[in-house]
């Protein structure tokens, strides 16, 4: 996902929002972030910075669903280029921890897919823990807790363990149908 999309997505989002929406039923949340992907030695693989984005719906007071999208590209060698592109699929708590701070706790489903110079998808069940800080009543910083690297196949033959690490900026709007 390019950054001018994703400032497109945040910036058609905003005339939408009424302060403090964050957490009610109804309201959306947009962002976008930075992702570093720590690539076991034994895949062969260039560690490198990512980036993605991410929308959530609050279907309840304090739970959402969210879906979030991000690519990595690096390389492998002298000749060999693999892009990293996950796709997540959570539903998440959101715990108020003070005034202006959450934690995030999140279980879902994630799809891997390696493109360029292999040719390869897995899938599996992903987990999300973090923490929210609202700086402003539109935008938060939300900061995840790093998890244990898990085991993904990247072509044939080849497994090892992928880590990653992220912060992100997101920014939210509640839509009414109600006058």
């Amino acid at each position: 996902m390019s950054f001018r999309v994703l400032a497109v997505c945040v910036a058609s989002a905003l005339p939408l929002a009424r302060p403090a929406a964050a957490q009610r039923t109804g309201t959306i949340e947009i962002g976008g972030f930075a992702r570093f992907t720590d690539f076991d030695n034994s895949l062969n693989i260039s560690n490198s910075l990512g980036v993605g984005g991410r929308i959530g719906v609050f279907l309840l007071p304090r739970v959402s669903v969210e879906a979030e999208l991000a690519t990595t590209s690096t390389d492998s060698g002298p000749s060999l280029s693999v892009k990293h592109t996950p796709f997540h699929l959570f539903g998440v708590y959101n715990h108020p921890a003070d005034p202006r701070a959450d934690i995030v706790i999140g279980v879902g489903y994630v799809h891997n897919k390696y493109s360029d110079g292999v040719s390869s998808t897995d899938n599996g069940v992903a987990g999300l823990v973090g923490v929210r800080y609202r700086i402003r009543d539109l935008l938060a910083l939300r900061i995840p807790i790093p998890h244990p690297p898990s085991r993904h196949t990247v072509g044939p033959l080849h497994t090892g363990l992928i880590s990653r690490l992220r912060c992100s900026a997101n920014c939210w709007a509640r839509l009414s149908c109600a006058s």
